[in-house]
């Protein structure tokens, strides 16, 4: 009769279960990395999409309100009128850009479950040695 094999022992068999280990949990890393990156892409891509449909719509609107206004403006106060609606529009844009800057500073860093998953792995490596 053939005996039962029994897992193999010794420093090789160590070695072995050692690298296993280590190829399953970058395998584990390199996953989660793939899973937030197609999440990234994801909401960028729908920001991209809303932002282009915000920017459209504003911006006829924009277009005719800037046009009517420019119309009345100059029957009733001429160059000056034009002047200080350009200036108004110049101002309102650097308040926005500000805003959005604000808001991109705000945002959480992509990929931040998978640095912070390596940071456990480290610390958790330092401890044991």
């Amino acid at each position: 009769m053939s005996e039962p094999d029994s897992p193999p022992t010794g420093l090789v068999a160590s070695v072995r279960r050692v690298a296993d280990s280590l190829l399953a949990l970058v395998q584990n890393r390199v996953s989660l990395f793939a899973v937030e990156f197609q999440g990234e892409r994801l909401r960028l891509i729908d920001r991209l999409f809303w932002l282009a449909i915000a920017l459209s719509l504003g911006l006829i609107g924009l277009i005719l309100a800037t046009v009517t206004l420019a119309l009345y403006l100059w029957q009733t106060t001429g160059f000056l009128g034009l002047v200080l609606l350009a200036a108004v529009f110049f101002v309102a844009s650097a308040i926005l850009l500000m805003r959005l800057r604000a808001q991109l500073r705000k945002a959480p860093s992509p990929f931040a479950q998978t640095i912070a998953e390596f940071e456990k792995d480290r610390a958790c490596l330092r401890k044991q040695n």
